[in-house]
Order: C-alpha cells, then structure tokens, then sequence
C-alpha cells in the first residue's frame, strides 16, 4: 500500500528523493535541485511535490507537479529502483490522478528514443494515459548549458491542447 505526501516545504523531503532524482532522469532532463527545492519553498510557485510512501513510512519517490488553471503538469515522476514492478508506481500515478481535479499532462521520451521510452509509453498508457505523438514538444533547456529534449506529450482527462476526447 502507497500513499501521497503532499510536501510543502523543501526542508521536509528526505534525502533519498534527490538520490531518486539523479538516478531516475539524465542531466537534460532535470532541474538543478537548489532550484526545484526554492520553487517548493516558494509559497506562490505553481510547482508542487507529492512524495511517494509505502506503508511503512518510507519515502520511495515521488511526482513533481505544476497546478495550471485548465490542467496539471507532471514534470518529473520517478519510484526507487529497488521498487520498480512491484505496482508502486501504477498505484501511484492512479492515485495521484483520482486526486486532481482537473486533467493531467506529462511527458515521456519518443517513442523508440530508446528501450525505456516505449516501456514507460506503454506503462502511463495502462494507467489510462492517452499519446499525443502527432502534438510536437520540446522541453526548453533547464540550464544555459542542456540542449532541448524532444518530448512527447501524454494526457488523462483530455484537454484542448491535445485536440481530443479522451476521459
């Protein structure tokens, strides 16, 4: 059994979240973490952080996420490796979504980008995701330095965006 922590203050994530963080996504594709954990303290950022827990208390991810007027944007969603496949992440993002109350959008490498990206293509697809591959996206750079990162958009509770219907 999972559940989400809604974490407001940057000072109360446990440290193994930014281990989490390194392991999960290549350096094109996060943030610098001072700047993820000063838009968290920032009381007026759009950006929020729901950490990921077992049943026993232990953090073991997480999902960076920007509330919208019209929708939220998952930015990054990562679980612990030692707890891949087991479920946590599919209740995870099912409850993350049945806890928003509007549509939900997020990002995933290309299909055939590489052996991961179809993998996690068709994992948010089974947790009712829909792929907007014909929609064209580019991540900006986080950094002066990070080159752009063609993205595809996927989306639960479709939204005009998409140029869809999906529930």
């Amino acid at each position: 059994m999972i559940r989400l922590v809604d974490v407001k203050f940057s000072s109360r994530l446990p440290q193994r979240l930014c281990e989490i963080y390194f392991e999960s996504f290549p350096v094109e594709e996060r943030r610098d973490w001072a700047d993820l954990l000063s838009r968290i303290d920032d009381v007026d950022s759009p950006l929020n952080i729901s950490v990921i827990e077992m049943g026993d208390g232990v953090a073991v991810g997480f999902i960076t996420w920007w509330r919208f007027e019209e929708f939220v944007y998952v930015e990054h969603f990562a679980v612990d490796a030692s707890v891949r496949g087991g479920g946590v992440g599919s209740d995870a993002i099912r409850k993350f979504v049945e806890q928003i109350d509007r549509p939900v959008v997020l990002e995933v490498e290309l299909a055939g980008a590489n052996d991961m990206a179809d993998r996690r293509i068709g994992f948010y697809e089974r947790c009712g995701f829909m792929s907007h591959p014909d929609f064209e996206y580019i991540q900006p750079p986080y950094a002066p330095h990070l080159p752009e990162v063609p993205l595809m958009l996927m989306s639960r509770s479709c939204i005009a965006i998409c140029g869809c219907q999906s529930t």
